[in-house]
């Protein structure tokens, strides 16, 4: 690719290209590439293109979309009860799931079933009431509403 340039005395930066040289007043033909790249350059197959299929069920964390709660059961808990969290956008595997709060109490313990499940263990010592289950993950936190009920 060829530029014509005229009456130029000084570099100019562009659009990632950098184009150096003196242009007399008939003008001059300079040869353009990427600003900061050798001739020998190779553009990386990652970003070539995409194979919509792959990346979709790739197992990578995604974190441009926010985790929802869909259902929590049982829909009334105690301190030590399991319960099951039903979504969508939990993460295709472990390390996508950030963490679970009861309220500001982390749970015991919680696994990442699939994208769409979690098992946690309600934390001992939350009050009886309605407090936020919190669920976060690389694409933010979803929060739902839960009944804690005392221990009797």
């Amino acid at each position: 690719m060829f530029i014509r340039i005229s009456h130029s005395l000084v570099p100019l930066i562009f659009l990632g290209f950098t184009l150096v040289g003196l242009a007399g007043s008939s003008g001059q033909e300079i040869p353009v590439q990427p600003a900061d790249t050798s001739p020998d350059f190779v553009v990386p197959e990652a970003i070539k293109g995409f194979d919509e299929e792959k990346v979709k069920n790739d197992p990578i964390c995604d974190s441009s979309v926010r985790p929802q709660i869909n259902k929590v059961e049982p829909d009334e808990m105690t301190s030590g009860d399991t319960v099951v969290v039903q979504g969508k956008y939990f993460g295709k595997k472990k390390d996508c799931l950030h963490g679970v709060t009861f309220g500001s109490e982390r749970a015991k313990t919680f696994t990442h079933v699939d994208d769409e499940h979690i098992e946690a263990i309600v934390p001992e010592g939350l009050r009886s009431g309605v407090t936020f289950l919190n669920i976060e993950t690389g694409g933010g936190t979803a929060r739902k509403g839960i009944l804690i009920k005392s221990k009797n």
